[in-house]
């Protein structure tokens, strides 16, 4: 009896090594898959915390891109050169005047708007030229005001935040057969920085997607750039579009 028990203990102990060897791989499965995973869980975390900032970081190069090319749009250029080239067949006494103020506003989208804020009496100079340019191919029937109040003085902006604003100004308040007005108003004050357009709304027959993507992207900038210190009101009061923007400095 003994004998068959010891002859069954030897018999067994090969069942008990695979039995101990089958719950030791079992457990150390289960552990390597729970070290795995909690690995890819930590590692899939880093990712998607890289991921995010490369993410945002993209998003910041892409807004910075499109805010370069949402600025002075290609129909603004072609046809101020237009007009610049009709001054320049007809020898206009304006034509190298215009060619200046026209380079200058390039310089200024392509350089200065390196900076994240410049003076804002270099965003007022960039609101000049753009009048000055538009109003070439403006008749006696449109009436541009521009008027200035307070002091500018040190005082900082975002570059050309101001712009995508008054261009939409002119691209919908201008008019052939009617009379038409188009006001803007800059205020600065020690602590705030008012800016002011009103025109009258006409139909155009040109595609207002990219003038809209240009709206909307400077409702983007000025959410980024200034949070919680800025209040913007877009509204139409019988036919007449007003923009209001305040800006906390």
């Amino acid at each position: 009896m003994l004998h068959i028990t010891g002859w069954a203990i030897c018999m067994s102990l090969p069942l008990l090594f695979i039995r101990g060897q089958y719950w030791y791989n079992h457990v150390l499965a289960v552990v390597l898959s729970v070290v795995v995973s909690v690995a890819i869980e930590v590692t899939g975390h880093r990712w998607r915390l890289s991921e995010q900032a490369l993410h945002s970081k993209a998003l910041k190069t892409a807004a910075e891109l499109s805010f370069l090319k949402a600025q002075l749009q290609p129909h603004f250029l072609f046809n101020t050169l237009n007009n610049i080239y009709s001054l320049a067949i007809s020898q206009h006494e304006h034509t190298a005047a215009s060619i200046l103020k026209l380079s200058n506003m390039m310089r200024y989208a392509t350089t200065d708007t390196g900076h994240d804020f410049v003076l804002l009496q270099r965003e007022i100079e960039c609101i000049h030229d753009y009048i000055d340019l538009q109003q070439l191919r403006l008749t006696s029937r449109t009436r541009v005001r521009f008027s200035i109040s307070g002091n500018p003085g040190i005082k900082c902006i975002a570059p050309m935040l101001l712009l995508p604003f008054l261009e939409n100004a002119f691209q919908h308040g201008v008019s052939t057969q009617e009379p038409s007005e188009i006001v803007v108003h800059l205020q600065a004050t020690d602590s705030c920085i008012r800016f002011y357009c009103s025109n009258r709304h006409f139909p155009v027959t040109m595609d207002e997607s990219a003038a809209t993507a240009d709206m909307l992207h400077a409702q983007r900038r000025l959410q980024q750039l200034y949070p919680h210190r800025h209040r913007l009101q877009i509204r139409e009061d019988n036919g007449v579009h007003v923009v209001k923007l305040s800006l906390n400095i």
